[in-house]
């Protein structure tokens, strides 16, 4: 009875229901099979339908492989070298907003007018050259050049480990070297040596920053090599590096975590952007670099622990004096607020860079103090005290740059292995210094019924610039051994300052007729000329383009006005120079971008000429072209 309980115990237990369910199930699948197989099959004909071209759909896919999969190689010579082909943006030249403005005041004066051929020439290439800095295009200096899927979906190439070798070797003894220097400042050389061994060893995976750090390190080292040693071959080397540092540098991510080599390589791309005319992308670059800095609270001092922690501090305040110097020129350049204000800095005032560092200082402060919408609203007599107190601090500067230039003339180093670029530099932060004087000065107003827009201090000290500056680019034009010299002292030495002295010489020649100011012009835009065997400049936005055209506009209005002087009233001629100097006061703007609509007006402003009203409503530099003359 026990056994037959058991039984039906089992029998109930072995029922077929779960066998029927398991073929219910496989007709589903084999229902879901077919739905799967005719999707293929629709696929496939949709792709049939595309024609799409094998060979480019396998670019596509392997133009998204990652920078650190691209492993560097160590090639036989410079012919591996591959060049950027970008071809959506002419290549552009940023400049100051000053000077951008200038040109807009220079047009808008012209127009409606009847004028000669030659005049109207001239303004035909002036709105051409403003459109050229305005229009879409100028975006494309403003972020990271997108390069083309054939240069990514091959390995970057490095330069021979050899010459590596020998250029870091070089550059740990000549560490005194100025631009040597500007590196040591941003990252150790022996942090970056490090980086370069990391990368072409490969012992340990690297990241894409390391890679991109190694790069644009080795781009300046072998630039540096090929002035000393004479070796054409570094060259290469050198722009091969420069290519491996833009083309990965535009792959990066936006968001990134703030760490020590991503502000270093922010930095390094800031000066590169510098040097190659994108100024707004270093603007970009520098103000992400900053943001990261105080994040990393690299701006305030702290106490050290131990001697490993000096040394990382020390590095780390070097750093930020480094994003410190970019970022307040590049604040001065555009007319925008420092991203770093100066009470929030707690460190002690490095002495071996202390030049730099008092020099940007005095940037910040012109901007703040001078040129800034709650500057320009400040009384006459508060907007004199504080530009004569920069002028003043800025002068013992000049004052400190003129006693070294001049020691290094007159005891010039017999060491074969010394910098032989260290008297051009200090010519090149003599011009820098100097234009950024005149800048100060040109805040000061003058007495009411002067003929001029500026005091004589600020138009003397604007006539020594262009002096200056004349001595500079004959000696930068000498250094046939480095390709880059002249590029790289026009975009530091007249677009990243703005070059104000032209703007105030200009003026006056314009006001005074000035023959002898006029000639300084002349030669300040032959002397921008690019080689004659590189023939004329292949950009609009060229300086010595945008220069030319200004000079032209100068002379063909000087000369217009000096052909009808004779049948001139005198009385007439009276009132047009009068008319100059109520209008002589706006020669540069920096905020007229989006703020014409503001009608902010101190209780200094009428004084000032109406200087609040050309900053704010773009009515700057020169009204001076009425409607009766041609230039």
């Amino acid at each position: 009875m026990s056994a037959r309980i058991n039984c039906t115990h089992s029998a109930v237990a072995s029922q077929t229901t779960s066998a029927k369910q398991r073929v219910l199930i496989s007709s589903k699948y084999e229902q879901k099979i077919d739905e799967i197989a005719k999707g293929v099959d629709d696929l496939k004909g949709l792709l049939q339908s595309l024609n799409l071209d094998p060979e480019k759909s396998r670019d596509q896919i392997k133009s998204k492989v990652q920078l650190r999969n691209n492993i560097p190689t160590a090639p036989t010579g410079p012919s591996v070298r591959h060049h950027t082909d970008v071809t959506t943006c002419e290549p552009l030249w940023d400049h100051s907003v000053h000077i951008i403005d200038f040109l807009k005041v220079v047009i808008d004066d012209r127009n409606g007018t009847d004028a000669a051929s030659d005049t109207n020439g001239v303004v035909s290439s002036l709105k051409e050259l403003v459109h050229a800095l305005e229009g879409p295009t100028s975006l494309c200096n403003a972020v990271p050049t997108v390069i083309r899927p054939s240069i990514v979906k091959e390995r970057l190439q490095m330069p021979p480990m050899e010459a590596a070798i020998e250029a870091l070797r070089w550059a740990k003894k000549h560490e005194e070297f100025y631009r040597m220097g500007l590196f040591s400042r941003i990252l150790p050389l022996e942090t970056f040596t490090d980086i370069c061994k990391k990368v072409y060893f490969a012992v340990d995976e690297y990241s894409d920053i390391e890679f991109l750090l190694a790069n644009g390190y080795l781009a300046y080292i072998f630039a540096e090599y090929v002035i000393v040693r004479k070796a054409e071959e570094y060259k290469e080397y050198s722009l091969l590096c420069r290519d491996n540092f833009h083309n990965g540098f535009a792959q990066l991510p936006l968001l990134l975590q703030p760490s020590m080599e991503l502000v270093a390589l922010l930095t390094i791309g800031t000066n590169s952007s510098i040097e190659t005319s994108k100024g707004m992308m270093a603007w970009t670059l520098i103000s992400n670099a900053a943001n990261m800095c105080q994040t990393l609270g690299y701006h305030r001092q702290r106490p050290a622990r131990g001697e490993a922690d000096i040394a990382l501090r020390t590095a780390q305040q070097n750093l930020f004096w480094s994003v410190y110097r970019l970022e307040k020129s590049l604040s001065v350049r555009f007319g925008r607020p420092s991203n770093i204000r100066d009470s929030d800095i707690t460190l002690v005032l490095d002495e071996k860079n202390s030049q730099h560092i008092k020099q940007a200082r005095i940037q910040g402060k012109v901007y703040e103090q001078l040129w800034s919408p709650t500057a320009l609203s400040r009384s006459i007599k508060e907007r004199t005290s504080m530009a004569e107190e920069l002028a003043a601090e800025l002068r013992a500067l000049i004052a400190e740059t003129r006693a070294g230039l001049i020691d290094a003339t007159n005891h010039p180093d017999e060491d074969p292995e010394a910098d032989p670029y260290k008297i051009v530099y200090k010519q090149c932060d003599l011009v820098c210094k100097s234009s950024l004087l005149t800048l100060i000065l040109r805040a000061i107003p003058v007495p009411r019924g002067s003929m001029s827009g500026a005091t004589d201090e600020c138009i003397a000290v604007a006539r020594e610039v262009l002096d200056v500056h004349e001595q500079c680019i004959h000696n930068v034009r000498n250094c046939e051994s480095n390709p880059f010299m002249v590029t790289t002292y026009i975009n530091w030495a007249i677009l990243q300052t703005p070059f104000v002295p032209f703007s105030i010489l200009f003026t006056r020649a314009i006001q005074r007729f000035d023959l002898d100011d006029l000639a300084r012009l002349d030669r300040f835009t032959a002397s921008l000329h690019p080689p004659r065997d590189a023939g004329p400049p292949k950009s609009i936005t060229h300086p010595y383009h945008l220069y030319e055209l200004l000079t032209k506009a100068a002379r063909l209005y000087i000369e217009s006005n000096n052909a009808n002087s004779s049948s001139s009233d005198s009385t007439a001629t009276t009132l047009v120079h009068a008319d100059f100097a109520d209008v002589a006061a706006g020669d540069f703007d920096f905020s007229a971008f989006g703020m014409e609509g503001l009608d902010w007006v101190g209780d200094g402003a009428a004084g000032l000429f109406g200087m609040s009203d050309w900053y704010y409503e773009n009515q700057q530099m020169m009204s001076l072209l009425d409607e009766d003359m041609m230039f």
